[in-house]
Order: structure tokens, then C-alpha cells, then sequence
């Protein structure tokens, strides 16, 4: 259903996204300054004192429940962003890199808000770096492998290759995958950009026309 959005259907999700983003931001920070500011003056003083130990937790809520919907909204924006270019495969693999992202920037906040130790917020930051990374690695590499490809066109659609043992037509050239149809039609194949980039390519040449000859 997706891929039959038009121009502007994508536009207005981008726009929503991006408000809701921006929403969130805004009432994520006004709620920390409402806590703050109750803990600070009117619970302190005219309550219990003791209830002050208390803020760290109602902080910590708000950022978990108002984070996990910034989070959200800001990969869809990411998401909506990409799709109004390339397909919905490539657009999803950028939202969950996002949501990685945001999730490890959220531990990040959550352990400055706990206020721990340095070394304990080094291995927070260490761990969370090295999921990144894992989830990253793969996925920016095809990314980087399939603009290589898109710009330098070793070959189009139509052209008959082999690579990597795979022989087909050239339906599409995505940044993810190249999509090959057999040549008897029965199946599509799908070559990942980074094996492309490192391997052999050979592409059949067309048969010359009186056209070409003359």
C-alpha cells in the first residue's frame, strides 16, 4: 500500500512526523521544568523534605515515556524523509538505524540523570556505542556500496550480468540490492550492493543491428 503514496500524501506524513517530533520535544522539557520546579520549592517547603529524593524517579518517567515517542516520531520523519526518494526497504533500514540511535542517546540521558559514577557511565556509553556500531556497520556499507553503483551505472536496466555466480536480467539497481530476473522469468534475485562493488561483473553484449553495422 505503501508504494502507491503519492508526492503529497508523503509530504503531509513528513510534516506530521516532524511536528509531533518537535511536540513531544517541547512537552518532554516543560514537564522536567514542572517537576523541577515542584519538588524544588512547594514539595520541599511545605511538604516532607524526604519527598525531594523522590524527583529523580518522576524524572526518569517522563523522560522513558516522552523519549520513546520522540524516538518514534523523529524515525518516522527519518523514515518519510528517505522514502520520498528511495524504496521502502532502504527507508526502513535508516528508521531502525534511527531508533538505535535514539535509544542508546537515551541510556545516555538516563545515566545522566541517575548521575552514576564515571566509570560506570563509560561502560554504559562503550556498550551502547559497540550495538551501534554492529547495527550500523552492515547496513551504511550496502548504503555506500549502493550509491557507488547508482552513480557510476556499471550497468542499467535491461542488461544481461553474471556476478557472484548469478546470472539474470537487471530489473532494478537499488542502494540495498541490485534485483536480477532470471532469464526464463521464474524468479528475481537479489545481488547485495557490497558484493557488486567487489565482484566481477560480466554483462552480456547485445547483438548488433543492421542499424549499428551501417
Amino acid at each position: 500500500m505503501e508504494t502507491t503514496l503519492s508526492v503529497e500524501e508523503i509530504r503531509m506524513r513528513i510534516k506530521r512526523s516532524l511536528s509531533r517530533t518537535i511536540w513531544y520535544l517541547l512537552i518532554c522539557a516543560l514537564l522536567l521544568l514542572t517537576s523541577n520546579l515542584l519538588f524544588k520549592t512547594f514539595i520541599g517547603e511545605f511538604f516532607f523534605p524526604a519527598f525531594l529524593e523522590y524527583e529523580i524517579y518522576v524524572n526518569v518517567i517522563i523522560v522513558l515515556g516522552l523519549g520513546y515517542l520522540i524516538i518514534s516520531s523523529a524515525s518516522n520523519f527519518i523514515y518519510w524523509t528517505i522514502r520520498r526518494r528511495l524504496d521502502h526497504a532502504t527507508a526502513s533500514l535508516f528508521r531502525t538505524i534511527a531508533r538505535i540511535i535514539g535509544i542508546a542517546t537515551l541510556l545516555a540521558v538516563l545515566t545522566s540523570i541517575f548521575d552514576v559514577n564515571p566509570a560506570a557511565a563509560l561502560t554504559i556509553g562503550s556498550f551502547t556505542g559497540m550495538v551501534v556500531g554492529f547495527a550500523t556497520q552492515t547496513v551504511l556499507g550496502q548504503a555506500v556500496a549502493g550509491m557507488f553503483l547508482v552513480l557510476s551505472r556499471p550497468f542499467k536496466p535491461g542488461d544481461v550480468i553474471t556476478v557472484v555466480g548469478q546470472t539474470g536480467i537487471v530489473k532494478d539497481i537499488g542502494i540495498m540490492h541490485t534485483v536480477l530476473v532470471s532469464e526464463d522469468g521464474s524468479k528475481e534475485i537479489l545481488i547485495p550492493s557490497n558484493s557488486l562493488v567487489t565482484a566481477i561483473i560480466v554483462k552480456a553484449r547485445k547483438p548488433k543491428t543492421e542499424d549499428d553495422v551501417g
